[in-house]
């Protein structure tokens, strides 16, 4: 499947009447041109290129205020050219951005820096630098949601004779582990381990979801005799154990350097703005959050789409990648003026490659 087959095309507000060809095509061109270069795009420079199709300079002036009347571009008041609005990169991304491409350097460069044996937190960090290196955009990684992964195996370790360390090992190579302080009960090593047993025949192929709201019926029967204080602690603890936190950061964000080149950042106030952006982790883990996807379409907001004033200048592209039954979220932060196709592929084929190397796991 191409990229433009999992693009989630969001309602257009407000936007008037259909576009004709001709509308679309001058459009294309604005769009396309200031993409590239970051400078209005001007009547005398769509009347050279679209020479071929005949269409007059005077022709061209009526399109382009026709596009400004409709919200499809505006004109900044220092220049005589044009720029896209929110609705007109919307346009275009809807109906007009073709597909982007990869080399083959940079598929083999994703391909050989997704490990699959790697940790979460290690994995997660060489996605997004992965993102932010071939986009030149702000790289994100949203960790796996672990409610939904399955519990294959629970240890437990005393680690003095009052803590003790539960480790629950996912499917998919992930590992959560919760300390726990635990008073008036007998962490000796046979006791644990008729416990971990009946933990394990009783909880193993759950996933953690089932497990919160199903334990304590599964284990009633078992919460009594020689273990029974230990395991009626456990199930005390089950909220906090069996939960979807992750024993790593929620989110990683690349290195702010891959995006400071665009000319959106010519000035500290701007280049300020979107340190003090990437700082805010609830922020971004909001921003991902708030786009759970489908597990199949790349999803794109633009601008005022996001309804939060500090991204008014960005778009954000996301998809989803899976791990092991569960799913996290992967994508990048970029100015509008961003060359779309390019950065969906970016996202997609990072997004597969992570989901395919860990789907045998």
């Amino acid at each position: 499947m191409t990229s433009g087959q999992y693009i989630r095309r969001k309602e257009r507000e407000n936007s008037g009447s259909e576009l004709t060809q001709r509308e679309e095509l001058v459009l294309r061109y604005i769009v396309q041109n200031y993409i590239l270069t970051a400078n209005p795009v001007g009547s005398r420079y769509l009347s050279k290129r679209l020479e071929e199709e005949s269409i007059s300079a005077a022709t061209i002036r009526n399109t382009m205020a026709d596009l400004e009347e409709k919200g499809y571009i505006s004109h900044p008041h220092t220049s005589a050219g044009r720029v896209p609005t929110d609705l007109g990169y919307r346009f275009y991304v809807d109906t007009l951005v073709g597909n982007g491409r990869l080399s083959e350097a940079e598929r083999n460069t994703i391909r050989k820096n997704i490990d699959p044996t790697a940790p979460t937190p290690v994995l997660m960090k060489d996605a997004s630098r992965l993102i932010g290196l071939i986009s030149q955009q702000l790289g994100l990684m949203r960790a796996p949601e672990l409610l939904n992964s399955v519990l294959e195996r629970l240890e437990m370790v005393p680690l003095s004779s009052t803590r003790l360390l539960v480790v629950l090992s996912l499917r998919a190579g992930l590992i959560r582990t919760v300390t726990l302080e635990v008073h008036d009960q007998e962490l000796s090593r046979r006791s644990l381990d008729g416990v971990i047993r009946m933990l394990n025949e009783r909880l193993a192929g759950l996933t953690l979801r089932e497990i919160r709201t199903s334990c304590h019926e599964r284990l009633r029967d078992v919460a009594t005799g020689r273990e029974g204080r230990l395991m009626q602690f456990l199930l005390g603890s089950a909220d906090r154990i069996f939960t979807g936190g992750g024993d790593f950061e929620r989110v990683q964000v690349s290195p702010t350097t891959n995006i400071l080149q665009h000319p959106e950042f010519s000035n500290p106030e701007q280049v300020r703005g979107i340190v003090e952006l990437i700082e805010n982790e609830e922020m971004v883990v909001h921003l991902l959050d708030s786009h759970p996807g489908d597990g199949v379409s790349v999803e794109i907001t633009i601008g005022e789409e996001h309804r939060n004033e500090r991204m008014l200048g960005y778009s954000l592209i996301t998809t989803r990648y899976r791990v092991g039954g569960t799913t996290g979220t992967i994508g990048l932060i970029g100015p509008k003026r961003m060359d779309y196709s390019r950065m969906i592929t970016v996202v997609e084929y990072i997004a597969k490659t992570i989901s395919d190397n860990f789907q045998d796991r």
